[in-house]
């Protein structure tokens, strides 16, 4: 019997039994949903905080983008007018002025090659720019275009594009486009600078100012025409846009694409614009800026001038300054700051 008990004690020391008050607890707490709101609020307001940062920091890198798109447009400019000794000019809108711009000879049937077209080899384009020279300067506006030539119609230089307004690629074109050379045609965002004002102005009926800026109607200017000075001088420009039709291909002042239609008097409205009512930013739906300079930034449009340099233009720049800065030879002394 005393064997017994005593076995049993000592059985009792090698396995203890411990008491529930001595027992250790392994749940782990969790976050309530207090603590957990509060976390998602503080998240919600670092990046209600940095995402305009964010945005701002993005919208910069593409208005300095489109800048130095805008200078190869110039520099390319340039380099056609060492090959040719004169600037790149522009077919369009009035009859009478109406000139073929491969050879800058006047003629009546107011054939021509886009301005945008012309400088193409000089922006490593020239098998693109033979083709749309062909299909512009050559078949007849009446005449549509065969489906092999489609792809000329529809090709893109990224350069023409405005990074902040649309994706660089082509649009639907409409009549009487869309009758000669199919559903979609490639666009550019720039305008190249006709003068202070253009001549369906009411209030200078009978004035003939085609002439006024570097970029002429029938005529292609040569560097010494710009007295008034070349960083003096607006050579193109971004084109104002209803921001709505961005797209859509039906903009007044963006309908016709790169091959142009010199025939017809809305191409001048996709390519050239006057400093005639000032300069606004885009605008939902307009149609008074198919002739304006006009940006999707901000800040203001960019500028080139002749000389190359760049300009941030305030939407709410004087317009004395701009009209003086429009002209080639207008002998004004007012210079476009920043």
């Amino acid at each position: 019997m005393s064997y017994s008990i005593l076995s049993t004690w000592s059985g009792a020391q090698k396995h203890p039994r411990h008491s529930p008050v001595h027992r250790r607890s392994t749940v782990h707490r969790g976050f309530t949903l207090v603590e957990l709101l509060v976390v998602i609020a503080i998240i919600g307001v670092l990046v209600g905080l940095l995402l305009p940062a964010v945005q701002a920091a993005r919208e910069a890198a593409r208005r300095a983008d489109c800048q130095n798109r805008m200078r190869q447009i110039v520099l390319a400019s340039h380099n056609y007018e060492s090959a040719t000794k004169r600037l790149p000019g522009y077919a369009g809108e009035h009859a009478p002025l109406a000139v073929n711009m491969v050879g800058g000879i006047v003629r009546t049937d107011k054939k021509g090659v886009p301005w945008m077209v012309q400088i193409l080899p000089h922006m490593e384009q020239e098998q693109l720019a033979k083709n749309l020279g062909r299909i512009c300067d050559t078949i007849p506006a009446a005449v549509p275009i065969s489906q092999s030539d489609y792809s000329f119609i529809e090709a893109v230089v990224q350069g023409f594009y405005c990074p902040s307004r649309r994706d660089a690629k082509s649009y639907p074109l409409l009549a009487p486009f869309k009758d000669r050379y199919g559903e979609y045609g490639a666009r550019t965002d720039y305008a190249m600078c006709g003068g202070a004002a253009y001549s369906a102005d009411p209030n200078l009926a009978g004035v003939d100012l085609e002439a006024e800026g570097v970029w002429s109607l029938g005529n292609k200017i040569q560097m010494k025409e710009i007295t008034d000075g070349t960083s003096n001088t607006l050579f193109i420009g971004e084109k104002a846009m209803s921001s709505i039709r961005y797209k859509t291909g039906s903009d007044y002042g963006d309908r016709a694409p790169l091959a142009g239609m010199p025939e017809y008097h809305g191409v001048t409205n996709s390519y050239v614009r006057f400093i005639a009512r000032g300069t606004h930013s885009d605008v939902p739906d307009s149609c008074t800026s198919c002739h304006d300079f006009g940006s999707a930034h901000i800040p203001g449009w960019n500028a080139v001038m002749t000389d190359g340099s760049i300009r941030t233009v305030s939407y709410t720049a004087d317009m004395k300054v701009l009209k003086a800065v429009a002209t080639i030879a207008g002998r004004e002394v007012e210079t476009l700051d920043n």
